[in-house]
């Protein structure tokens, strides 16, 4: 096993029961955790855009309170929250911005929903009847399609998916990831999320194999633009939570309302 693959397994031994047992909290508990991951991705996020300190400040500020209007308020704050969100950036970069004001507010707007808005969906989703279980499965299933599509694609992978914006993944990766976000749903349906269909469990992974994959992807091609490999370092054998978590918190908001249709 070399240095690399160790430290991603390590990492995984010490982080996953951590994980899982907030999962099972829930409340506040799973909620503090992911507003730490926000922050930590605010943070990650200025290696992206090469943003000023203010600029981060609000990015980070913006995504805290759309996670917290969306997963305490619902669904129905949202309007109000965004709109309130861009008169302010609209109002800062006028008095902050001397150069490109719209890019620098396209950045910001973007960077404070893609942190803020998705996980959101994650809250909403342990609130579910069942929520801890389907919670529990979508980090599963998510985790489980990205460790097959890395091992594959290490090991035999030979047909370059997408070389311009990620030369390291492959069309056997993808394919083994799509295959193991598949049956994982199916081989746990029995203990988690049991008022899932089999029918249902098959939809709920194709979502994560095929969604959670563009949503690496999408992240893969930011950081290529930015020539950098990972968000950061502080997942070790991972990158940053941003590499982390880019596939989860993609299909997270399609996987809510998956649910909310079928249940």
């Amino acid at each position: 096993m070399d240095h690399s693959l160790l430290r991603r397994v390590l990492t995984g031994v010490v982080f996953l029961p951590v994980l899982f047992y907030l999962i099972h909290l829930g409340g506040w508990f799973f909620t503090a955790f992911l507003l730490l991951v926000i922050l930590a991705g605010a943070w990650e996020w200025r290696r992206l855009v090469g943003d000023d300190r203010v600029g981060g400040l609000l990015r980070a500020l913006g995504a805290l309170a759309l996670c917290l209007a969306v997963s305490r308020s619902g669904e129905g704050n949202l309007t109000i929250g965004l709109t309130g969100f861009l008169l302010l950036v609209m109002l800062v970069a006028l008095w902050h911005r001397s150069g490109d004001s719209r890019s620098w507010s396209g950045d910001l707007l973007l960077g404070a929903l893609y942190l803020g808005l998705l996980p959101a969906f994650l809250i909403l989703m342990r609130a579910l009847p069942g929520g801890r279980e389907l919670v529990l499965l979508t980090y599963a299933t998510v985790f489980c399609c990205d460790t097959a599509a890395y091992l594959i694609g290490r090991a035999w992978g030979r047909h370059p998916l997408w070389p311009r914006v990620s030369p390291r993944k492959t069309w056997e990766g993808a394919a083994a990831g799509l295959v193991a976000a598949l049956l994982l749903p199916l081989a746990l349906r029995s203990w988690a999320a049991t008022s899932v269909s089999p029918l249902e469990a098959a939809g709920f992974g194709l979502i994560v194999g095929t969604l959670g994959q563009a949503g690496d992807l999408i992240e893969s091609r930011w950081k290529r633009e930015r020539g950098i490999k990972d968000s950061s370092a502080l997942l070790p054998g991972h990158g940053g939570v941003l590499d982390r978590f880019d596939n989860l918190h993609f299909v997270a908001p399609v996987l809510y309302t998956y649910l909310v249709v079928i249940g």
